[in-house]
């Protein structure tokens, strides 16, 4: 029998995985962990983070928070992300996505956001 936390924990199989997509982040990926590395907000940041079968993009474990950054999206993609939202949020986690362009052409109001949002988890753990 598998146990809840168990499940959650990063698994050896993803860990390659998971190497390949820190080693190798897109333009808005690298620019995104630059602003929230190292504390820089208050609360630690992970990348490429394994919840369940799904690796996140970035992952607050104080705040229950996963940031998701999205670039061109096709129909198919949409519904993939729809599912894994879902699973995630189902599982207690707030998601929260920018576009990569976001992220490029907008990063001060996107870290102003992303700040509001940690204000409010900080006082209210989980909405």
């Amino acid at each position: 029998m598998q146990y809840y936390s168990d499940y959650f924990k990063n698994k050896p199989n993803y860990i390659k995985r998971r190497k390949t997509l820190r080693k190798n982040p897109t333009n808005a990926e690298q620019l995104f962990w630059y602003e929230i590395r190292a504390k820089k907000l208050g609360v630690k940041f992970r990348r490429q983070f394994q919840i369940g079968k799904y690796i996140v993009d970035f992952y607050c474990h104080e705040l229950k928070l996963i940031i998701e950054l999205d670039g061109n999206i096709h129909e198919s993609k949409q519904i993939k992300d729809k599912y894994r939202q879902n699973y995630l949020e189902n599982s207690g986690y707030k998601v929260i996505r920018y576009y990569n362009e976001q992220v490029l052409f907008e990063r001060e109001a996107t870290v102003r956001h992303l700040i509001e949002v940690k204000k409010i988890k900080s006082g209210n753990k989980l909405d």
